[in-house]
């Protein structure tokens, strides 16, 4: 019997899906994966040169994945997206929702699946290329964290985008001419950091920064409130006795609307006339609700709200139809949090620095005007343990170098740093 006519585009579509699943394709994407993506894995180890491991690794990655054909680029697309944001998922446990992580990380998988499939699927080798080079830019609801120029970072290498673009001309030499040992390993190494050597001055004068453990789950626990702010009130008097000029506590320190807490803010004024304090707290105004660093010093407060605000963490990127519906779903009918308008600056001692808090010290936007200082506070406790610490060190690095920014970061949940480009 024949079949009817109408039945064939299906049975063709159905053919051509299933063929995405054969095990060849699946296990080459997820080798490509693990190549591309083994830096990030690697900086766990915190050993001085073993990002010149994984360079050489990811080498290999940028040079099957050219060569591979739209199949293998959907599976090493979600493969990275899995290796890269697994992470993503962990703040579902703070909703009691934990169940849903396998079905959160999937969503990533395929997300970042079907994006290298749009790129790979002309099977055009100078186009994936292209991608790979401009991958920071295509950012699903804003999250731009998928940036090979990562791989750069803490190498001999200048991590930046034209080193990514010769790495991936001189590997289309080598596909194309069968070079390696000529043109390709030339063009790259025109792009070895030369300059290593070059000292940038931090603040002219002493600041501590605070890292804290505590786990997201106690952070907002009214049983636990008075004794964080009683550790945080003691880590500053700390400062103060090692006669440190700034003392920087990270985002949320003060689990509670600071601007509202009289009693407290009355007891930081007065700490400020013997040190500047740097802290994340909540605000609000004009019945929103926003993230928030607040500024001591010499008894004056200043409080600076978040520009850049966390997709799906701190606002729906979606229609506010949607967006109203998953927040009652999902976060008890909560609202979204506001931002401020502008980036944010203060001064201590005449000098400026730019205000950053968590994700957005990873954005481009923050870093407008090249500022000489940032001073970044950050929450890692909703990812921990987890490689979102060393994926946020590897962006805050790649942002300091590109734009010639000292960046001071303190954070609960993972160490505290200082960054300099």
């Amino acid at each position: 019997m024949k079949l009817a006519s109408n039945s064939l585009p299906y049975g063709s579509f159905k053919k051509k899906l299933v063929d995405y699943f054969t095990l060849k394709f699946i296990i080459n994407g997820f080798i490509i994966s693990i190549l591309l993506s083994l830096f990030i894995f690697l900086d766990l180890l915190n050993l001085k040169y073993i990002s010149n491991l994984s360079l050489i690794s990811a080498i290999f990655g940028f040079y099957f994945i050219l060569k591979s054909n739209k199949k293998i680029w959907f599976w090493s697309g979600f493969f990275i997206g899995f290796f890269w944001f697994y992470w993503i998922s962990f703040s579902l446990i703070y909703y009691d929702f934990t169940y849903l992580i396998p079905v959160e990380i999937l969503g990533i998988c395929l997300i970042y699946g079907f994006i290298f499939l749009a790129a790979g699927w002309l099977e055009n080798i100078y186009i994936k290329a292209i991608f790979l080079l401009f991958a920071s830019y295509i950012a699903p609801f804003g999250f731009d964290w998928l940036n090979f120029e990562l791989i750069f970072v803490d190498t001999f290498f200048i991590p930046s985008i034209y080193t990514l673009a010769l790495m991936l001309i001189s590997i289309i030499i080598a596909i194309k001419f069968n070079i390696y040992f000529g043109i390709s390993l030339l063009i790259c190494s025109l792009a070895i950091n030369y300059n290593n050597k070059i000292e940038y001055r931090g603040l002219p004068f002493d600041i501590s920064l605070i890292s804290t453990n505590i786990s997201q789950d106690k952070i907002w626990d009214r049983s636990t409130k008075d004794k964080i702010v009683k550790n945080n009130l003691n880590m500053i008097d700390q400062a103060i006795s090692d006669g440190s000029r700034i003392v920087v506590l990270p985002e949320s320190a003060f689990p509670l609307f600071l601007d509202h807490s009289e009693i407290l803010l009355s007891v930081l004024k007065q700490k400020s006339y013997q040190i500047a304090i740097v802290t994340g707290a909540l605000g609000t105004s004009d019945n929103k609700l926003y993230n928030s660093t607040y500024l001591f010093d010499k008894g004056e407060v200043k409080r600076l709200d978040k520009l850049i605000l966390v997709p799906f963490g701190e606002e729906i990127p979606l229609p506010n139809f949607i967006k109203d519906l998953i927040n009652r779903l999902f976060f008890d009918s909560a609202v979204d949090y506001s931002h401020a308008n502008s980036v944010s600056d203060y001064e201590i001692d005449g000098i400026k620095i730019r205000n950053a808090i968590c994700y957005e010290a990873t954005r481009d936007e923050l870093f407008i005007n090249e500022p000489k200082f940032m001073i970044a506070i950050t929450n890692n406790a909703w990812f921990t343990p987890s490689t979102q610490p060393n994926l946020q060190s590897k962006l805050l690095k790649l942002k300091a170098y590109k734009y010639k920014t000292i960046i001071y970061h303190s954070v609960n949940g993972s160490p505290s740093q200082m960054i300099t480009p």
